[in-house]
């Protein structure tokens, strides 16, 4: 039997933005944790921010987010948040922290998110 310290480097954070999404339309990404096989610690925090004008703002706040709870399959952990609908002013930086409070480790990761706007439509009536 052998046992390791349990540190920031334990633990695995990743931000994942399947595609870029279109101002107006409803999108989700998901942050995840993989923390080491055979942990039996649950995260203690499980936080989604975003940078606005150099302020972070927990995602939480954001009138037009919607977050899962915290989900768990064997040693990863995720949360998912939709925005409905996405808007120009959503691209920026994400954050995502995951603490796991006694052990005294918690670690994040970020990533940029891009926001596309739809071409306009224009008809012609001869």
């Amino acid at each position: 039997l052998s046992v390791i310290d349990f540190t920031d480097d334990n633990v695995m954070i990743d931000i994942d933005f399947p595609s870029i999404p279109t101002a107006g339309d409803e999108f989700t990404f998901t942050c995840t944790a993989t923390v080491p096989e055979r942990l039996v610690y649950v995260p203690t925090g499980f936080t989604i921010s975003y940078d606005f004008s150099g302020n972070m703002i927990v995602a939480d706040n954001n009138p037009n987010a919607t977050n899962s709870s915290v989900m768990r399959n064997g040693n990863v952990f995720s949360r998912d948040i939709s925005l409905n609908p996405v808007k120009t002013s959503d691209a920026t930086e994400y954050f995502c922290e995951v603490a796991f409070g006694d052990l005294g480790a918690d670690n994040d990761n970020n990533g940029m998110l891009s926001v596309t706007i739809s071409s306009p439509i224009m008809s012609l009536v001869l």
